[in-house]
Parts: structure tokens; C-alpha cells; sequence
């Protein structure tokens, strides 16, 4: 089993790539998990009602959707893509050296 996460990335707009889906499976459970991300996704900033969604997918399996509101046009423009998780360094083990004092980083002649 691999680890994946699934994140969204919204066109014309200043919001960064954020993640939706954090999650442990085959490659075919996660990509049945984008699939369900794509028809389901709408920005945390939305605030009217998203009346149509059309969504495409790109020859790598990632999803191009448009959310459509009230006008021909649509409101927002989401790409949502699948990564595998493939290095994941483990923490370090060691201590950190011990702080030095205050007093041992003031200069002699200012020393008390």
C-alpha cells in the first residue's frame, strides 16, 4: 500500500495549492478517491450556489473542473491532481547540543 494526497489548485486566483485528501491504498483506491474530489470539490471561498460542474481529465489522470453559478461563464477553475508519496525521511534522532548560557556569549570584559 502507498500513502497519497490529492490537492486542488485554483486558477485565477491568488489561493495557493492547498490538499484536500490525505490517504492510505492501492493506486486504484486513490484514484477513485481524485475522481470523487473532482465531482465533489467547490472552494472553501465560494459563496453563491455552484449550479453546473464540468470536468475533464488530462491524458495524466489529473482534473480540470469548471463550477459554473448563475451565468454561461465559469466561476471557478479548480485542477485537481494525485501524488504518491515517494521519500519520507524519519525524523532525527538526536538530541539538540545544549543552549549555551547568556553569559557565555557576552564578551569577557562585559562579563560581571
Amino acid at each position: 500500500m502507498a500513502s497519497w494526497v490529492i490537492t486542488v489548485k485554483t486558477l485565477d486566483t491568488e489561493y495557493p495549492t492547498r490538499t484536500v485528501a490525505e490517504l492510505d491504498g492501492t493506486r486504484e483506491q486513490a484514484e477513485a478517491a481524485l475522481y470523487d474530489a473532482a465531482c465533489t470539490e467547490q472552494p472553501e471561498y465560494a459563496i453563491r450556489k455552484i449550479l453546473r460542474r464540468k470536468v475533464f481529465r488530462y491524458a495524466d489522470g489529473s482534473y480540470y473542473v469548471c463550477l459554473y453559478g448563475r451565468s454561461d461563464q465559469p466561476r471557478f477553475k479548480l485542477v485537481l491532481r494525485l501524488a504518491e508519496l515517494v521519500l519520507d525521511t524519519p525524523w532525527p534522532t538526536q538530541e539538540r547540543p545544549d543552549r549555551q548560557e547568556p553569559e557565555d556569549r557576552i564578551p569577557g570584559p562585559w562579563r560581571r
